[in-house]
């Protein structure tokens, strides 16, 4: 699975600043904060991870179940049309739900993601994404939702999506 290092949706301008070597602490992902603490690289990774789920429900959605935890949880009616709680024992499961689902065109999060840190390898996720899809008949369709996302992270470093539940929101 590949680490989620080095990418962001973050849009503001980047500092300048000198190089720090390879695995230093003072290296900078996202929008060039010092990540010098543990805290910091996991609200960073949270972010970035969290693009990276979206990007592969996007591209393909049954790409995403390589960053998905074998016991995860969701409710996500985007793909499954429904509301119910799913899990890789529920019918339909997750793994059915993703095969089946067709792709969005693209996503787009409301400002950045609220992160909580859990523990010292668990985050949490609070956002405003809204997604978009090319109609057949042309134009585009857009559907907002909020969404809460679990990730814990593995012994090998990697994050891995426990529960998600994600609900259509208002438009403002």
């Amino acid at each position: 699975m590949p680490a989620a290092l080095g990418l962001t949706t973050d849009t503001k301008t980047k500092t300048a600043s000198s190089p720090a070597p390879p695995g230093s602490s003072s290296n900078k992902m996202g929008g060039g904060q010092r990540l010098d603490t543990i805290s910091k690289r996991n609200h960073a990774a949270a972010r970035e991870i969290e693009t990276l789920l979206w990007r592969a429900l996007c591209d393909s959605p049954e790409a995403a179940k390589e960053y998905m935890a074998e016991d995860c949880i969701m409710i996500n009616p985007l793909f499954g049309g429904s509301s119910e709680p799913m899990s890789k024992h529920t019918d339909p499961s997750i793994e059915k739900i993703l095969e089946g689902a067709e792709p969005w065109t693209g996503f787009r999060f409301h400002g950045d993601p609220l992160v909580v840190e859990i523990d010292l390898m668990a985050v949490a996720l609070v956002y405003k994404v809204t997604l978009f899809k090319a109609s057949r008949k042309g134009g585009i369709r857009e559907v907002t939702a909020t969404c809460s996302s679990s990730w814990r992270q593995t012994a090998g470093a990697d994050w891995l999506l426990c529960a998600q539940h994600v609900a259509y929101a208002d438009d403002d």
